[in-house]
């Protein structure tokens, strides 16, 4: 596979910037960091939209919190009700985590960052085994579509061409999406999702990047119906006549945001200026792909070096994304990224101990609703 594993590959009051848990108000940005904390486990970072400031909410590490990580990657918020659960809740992904390191989804309390084991992926008494799960959706309740938890896992599925797991109130998993079935185009290496709204929740879809899929391998975005499970290509990364194709061949779609205006992004890793990242929006209707952001390009801000997760902050009107090598040290940053000009500034650069408690390897991204 071309795009490289996330992993395999703070104990509160240690550091400036950690603090006890405290409730997580809506508009709080969560970011997951893979190799933070005291024994580089992992923490989840809350992140302050205004100035950048960050503190430890939940240490994977720490034993007083819950069950230890091994590689959390991939993060979401959970909405109270949808799985008759209240209130809300964090949810992780770990794509190393549970039985046999074959992945776990840890639900975290939003008042008190307690982490408990939600579905175990290693675990055949909760369903289908996962391999490496490496991101979450909570796809709320809509008009005639289908809503509950999404995981998806790159490696499984029929001839390891990846899979989306729904799992259920009690961590019990199905699959629900099997990218090496017939039911559409086949996958590749699906690695992160999206949901698209439609009016009042009628005609919503999840967007699925997959990272080695499409012409040449370049990647594609699908649009997945999780009620009649089947599955179309929205845009080929590697077909020119559907617009921007990075010239590089290890280019490999990472993430996707959806502004409330239905507007689509998809961060791409090892695109751009020296391979530095790049940000294209996708027309939902054509596949056409338009360059947003390049992160190589100096013109348009701050150097990136690997992004890895991205989301609409409804604060700052524009994206979230994370960048797991760059900023001071190389402990990664989270970027605000202009989706009009593509102008990029730093918000929260996890080297700077001024900021808060140091990072090591930001990835995943959501925002509390």
């Amino acid at each position: 596979m071309k795009r490289r594993l996330l992993s395999c590959l703070l104990c509160a009051g240690t550091f400036a910037g950690s603090a006890l848990a405290s409730s997580l108000p809506p508009g709080t940005l969560l970011a997951v960091d893979q190799t933070a904390g005291t024994q580089h486990l992992g923490s989840l970072f809350t992140v302050n939209q205004s100035n950048g400031q960050r503190i430890v909410f939940s240490d994977f590490s720490n034993t007083s919190q819950g069950v230890t990580g091994v590689d959390p990657n991939g993060v979401a918020w959970l909405p109270g009700q949808l799985l008759g659960l209240i209130p809300g809740s964090v949810l992780v992904t770990d794509g190393s985590g549970g039985t046999d390191e074959r992945g776990a989804l840890y639900r975290i309390d939003p008042s008190t960052g307690q982490r408990t084991l939600f579905s175990d992926f290693g675990n055949g008494l909760q369903g289908p085994l996962g391999i490496y799960p490496v991101s979450v959706l909570a796809v709320p309740p809509g008009l005639l579509s289908w809503s509950g938890v999404l995981v998806c896992d790159p490696y499984a599925g029929t001839n390891g061409q990846g899979a989306l797991f729904s799992v259920d109130t009690n961590g019990h998993r199905t699959v629900l999406i099997d990218f090496g079935d017939g039911n559409g185009p086949q996958g590749t290496y699906p690695d992160s999702m999206a949901l698209y709204g439609g009016l009042l929740g009628l005609g919503r879809t999840v967007l699925v990047a997959d990272g080695s899929a499409g012409t040449n391998q370049h990647g594609a975005l699908f649009s997945v119906d999780p009620l009649g499970k089947t599955r179309t290509v929205i845009s080929d990364f590697g077909d020119s006549s559907e617009g921007w194709v990075d010239p590089n061949p290890l280019s490999t779609p990472v993430g996707i945001a959806v502004s409330p205006s239905n507007q689509v992004y998809v961060l791409v890793d090892e695109a751009g200026t020296g391979g530095a990242g790049a940000l294209v929006e996708v027309n939902a209707t054509t596949g056409y792909r338009t360059l947003v952001s390049d992160f190589g390009n100096a013109t348009q801000g701050t150097i990136g070096a690997s992004p890895s997760g991205v989301t609409w902050l409804a604060n700052y009107g524009g994206l979230g994304v994370s960048d797991s090598l760059a900023g001071t040290g190389g402990n990664g940053t989270v970027f605000l990224v202009n989706p009009a000009t593509g102008a990029r500034t730093t918000l929260s650069d996890f080297g700077n101990t001024a900021q808060g408690a140091p990072g090591a390897e930001p990835s995943g991204l959501a925002v509390i609703q």
